[in-house]
Parts: C-alpha cells; structure tokens; sequence
C-alpha cells in the first residue's frame, strides 16, 4: 500500500526545489533589469528603454495568459490528455500581478512612444486620446485578470490538497461535489476564454497597432492572439522537460503537445498570410507602409526573416517528424527556437514604429529588460509551484 493511500492525501508529482544560488541569481537579474531601467529613462536612451520595456510586457505577460487559456480550453472541450500537465501551464498565471503593477508603470512612458500624443489625429482623436487609452486598457486588463484569477482558483480548489494557510482565501464552501466544482470550472473557462480573446485584441491594438496610427488590420488581434497561444506551448513544453521522469510528460503527452504546437506553428503562418495577402493585393499607403518597412527595410527585413524562419521554416519539418514530438528534449529544443522567434516578433512589431534611426536598438539595454523580465517571471513560477506543487487531480 503508498503512502498517498495511507495519508489519504495526493502526492506531489515534481515540485521545484528551491536552490539559494539561483534564486540569488535571479534576484541580481532583476536588480540588472531595473538599473537598466533606471539609467535609460534618466539619460538619452529614454524611448530605447520604453520600446523595449513595452516589447517584454507584451511577451512575458502573454505567456502568463497563454497557460490559463490552454487550461479553460481543456476545460471547455473536456479534453483529459494533458493531466497534470495542466496544472503546470497554471502556474504560468503567477506573473499576473506583477504584470498588472508593471502595466502601471507603462504608461509614464506613453508620450515616448505614442506619437499621436504629441500630435494628435482629429480624425481619429475620440479613440486615440491618452486618458481614453489608459482607463480602457486597464479596465480591460482588470476584467481579464480578474476573471483569470476565479477560474485560476476555482482549478486550484479542485486539483490540489491546499496548505492550511490559504484555505481561507481558496475555498468555497457552498460548492462541495465534483460535479458542481466542474461546472464552476467550465463556466468560468468560457468567460475567460471570451475575455481572452477580446482583450488582448485590445492590447493588439491599443499597443502595438497604435503606435503606428494610420494603420488597420482588422485580422491583427487574432493573429496575435493566436501568436502568444504559440508560444505559450512552446514555454510549455520547455518547463516540462525536467519532469519527463514522472508521469506528468510522458512520451504520449509530449506526442500530443507537439502535435498541438505544430497546429498552432501552421495556423500563425495561416494568419500572416491572411494579412500580407489583401494588403499587398490592395496596394493601399496606409496599408502597405506597415510591412513594407518590416520586410523591405534594412534592418528590420533581417529580424523578419528570422521572425519567419524560427517560427514557421525550421519548426513546420521539424514537427513533422514523429519521433521529435515524442520526445521531451527535442520538443524542448524546437520549442526553445519557436520562443527566441516569438520575442524577435513581438520586437518587431513594436520597435520599427517608434524607433526612427538607421541603426538597429538591440544590445545591452533590451538585454537588461529583457533579463529583468525573464527573472521576474521565473521567480514568479517557482514560488507558485513551492505553494502549489503538481499534483494528481482530487477524486
């Protein structure tokens, strides 16, 4: 007989243990991160910094998003293949409020990156206004963590045996059953689902497409949607890897994530396609001038085709093959690659519109923000998974 059938309670599966030295490490990442920030927006490199500060809020906060999205989706089509899988992708969610605080701090930087402020566009003024921008963004941005923070503690409830100390917070007792917990779970995975898509489209348009205002995609929020759900798998499978041990990434479950990652690689090609086609068949200014500059123009044309190979060129045959998919490192490896291209993407669908210079804005200082993120968010993770290791689902 185990020990989880005589103590009664699920055994963790894979929790993280804590290491001081990385920790520390990461710590001196954020310190590094901040300073950076710091020197930039006090001296002549202020717009630099609040290009690439917005270019990491947009990724990092994606990929916190990204795990509670692929946890309502398996919630909303029943689908059970994932296991505690899914509590992992969860544990994504842990950045959120660091998001929200980091969201506030966004905006002292607007009028460094939003042109229209300075010079406004009558036409377009009752939308692109920045009190406007502001109060929805962050009304927005409210509705959607918030949502994500019931449907994240309703799955919570449902799936782990909770410390003592925050039952209090998690809790609920006017639902007991199983049944009842469920249908919590998939109403909540709905709305949220719904909220997901309409919000970040908001953030695609708000962010990234009004810093060039006289462009319009109607296509673009789920392109990038669908962008940031790509690379979220892709963090996925990488955060897995060091659990390929246990039962929680198998050879079968990392088939399958594979599988969903080579859909997803194949629908964010769809999409770009989708966009580059009419506008390059309409051969209209206000239209052209977007992607011209992208994939034309030295040097972004070189950041685009690498944007292109890391997400669609070498991943598309990469994936095909069976054997890669079923196994955990060389899932890990590709999808290490797909990340690297995402960033580079979000990077240039933000820095050409802001940045005016004929010389490209990549060096030490998007190496510091983008460190100051990457530690932010993993400190983040592993402290929600030392409260909430992985475990099986509750009977």
């Amino acid at each position: 007989m185990s020990a989880e059938t005589l103590t009664g309670e699920p055994r963790s599966i894979s929790p993280d243990t804590p290491s001081r030295p990385f920790t520390l490490g990461l710590w001196v990442l954020v310190g590094l991160g901040l300073i950076t920030f710091l020197m930039g927006v006090t001296g002549e490199n202020a717009q630099r910094v609040w290009q690439a500060y917005l270019v990491n809020w947009l990724f990092w906060s994606g990929l916190a998003l990204s795990g509670l999205t692929f946890s309502a989706l398996l919630q909303v089509t029943k689908a059970e293949w994932a296991g505690p899988l899914r509590q992992l992708a969860e544990a994504l969610a842990a950045f959120l409020p660091i998001s929200f605080f980091l969201l506030l701090f966004l905006f002292l930087g607007s009028e460094q990156l939003f042109s229209w402020i300075q010079n406004p566009i009558p036409a377009k003024q009752a939308w692109l206004n920045k009190p406007f921008l502001m109060l929805r963004t962050l009304f927005g941005c409210v509705l959607l963590y918030g949502c994500g923070f019931a449907l994240l503690r309703a799955s919570v409830r449902a799936t782990r045996t909770l410390p003592r100390v925050l039952v209090p917070f998690v809790s609920h007792e006017n639902v007991t059953s199983i049944a009842g917990r469920q249908r919590q779970l998939t109403i909540l995975s709905s709305v949220f689902l719904v909220l997901y898509a309409l919000v970040f489209s908001l953030f695609a348009f708000d962010l990234v497409m009004a810093l060039e205002p006289h462009w319009i995609s109607t296509l673009f929020g789920a392109y990038f949607c669908i962008g940031n759900l790509y690379a979220g798998l892709s963090l996925l499978a990488i955060l897995a890897v060091p659990r390929r041990a246990s039962t929680l990434f198998s050879a079968e479950r990392s088939h399958d994530l594979g599988k969903l990652i080579f859909g997803f690689c194949v629908l964010w090609t769809y999409l770009f396609w989708c966009q580059y086609l009419p506008i390059w068949y309409g051969n209209l200014p206000e239209e052209t001038g977007f992607l011209a500059v992208r994939l034309f123009d030295e040097p972004w044309a070189a950041i685009s085709f690498f944007v292109l190979l890391l997400n669609f060129l070498l991943p598309f045959p990469i994936l095909l093959l069976q054997w890669v998919k079923r196994a955990p490192a060389a899932l890990a490896c590709i999808s290490a690659l797909i990340l690297v291209g995402m960033w580079l993407e979000r990077y240039v669908l933000v820095v050409p519109s802001v940045w005016q210079e004929d010389w490209l804005p990549l060096g030490w200082v998007e190496l510091g923000m983008l460190l100051g993120f990457f530690a932010l968010f993993t400190l983040a993770f592993r402290a929600w998974m030392r409260i909430f290791p992985i475990r099986p689902p509750a009977s």
